[in-house]
């Protein structure tokens, strides 16, 4: 006898063709990056702040405590360089304690001292402790 063939129906089963989905395109939300301006420094009072910034704080600061030195007569004990009189020479003694400034308030101190030293020079034509008297106390080899 011969083998006849059969075919299943089971396994290949006819089922009718699916909808199609609708494609759906999806974009994330776009996050702008902030602006850095670069340069622009706002001073936190328009005119008032710039005019009273950190340097000029310190400046005058420094000019207090020349001042200070003036009053209680501590400048009369220091010995004086000449041309520049003691302010000059308190000047020159913050600068070298500054580290070439590195230490903000005697950089600070070093530069109100010149400034006043100058300010007495072109007012005055002297400038405290330069007159050449004897009790200038100049610094020996001077």
């Amino acid at each position: 006898m011969a083998r006849t063939k059969h075919r299943s129906t089971a396994l290949a089963r006819w089922t009718p063709p699916r909808a199609a989905k609708p494609i759906v395109i999806r974009t994330t939300k776009v996050v702008k990056a902030k602006k850095h301006r670069r340069g622009h420094r706002h001073g936190g009072g328009g005119l008032v702040g710039g005019l009273m910034n950190k340097g000029r704080i310190g400046i005058v600061a420094g000019a207090f405590a020349v001042g200070v030195l003036e009053k209680q007569n501590i400048m009369q004990q220091l010995p004086a360089l000449p041309f520049i009189g003691r302010t000059g020479t308190i000047g020159v003694a913050a600068y070298l304690l500054s580290g070439g400034g590195r230490n903000r308030l005697a950089d600070e101190i070093c530069t109100a001292a010149f400034a006043l030293a100058a300010h007495e020079l072109a007012t005055t034509g002297t400038v405290v402790g330069a007159d050449g008297s004897p009790d200038v106390g100049y610094v020996a080899g001077w």
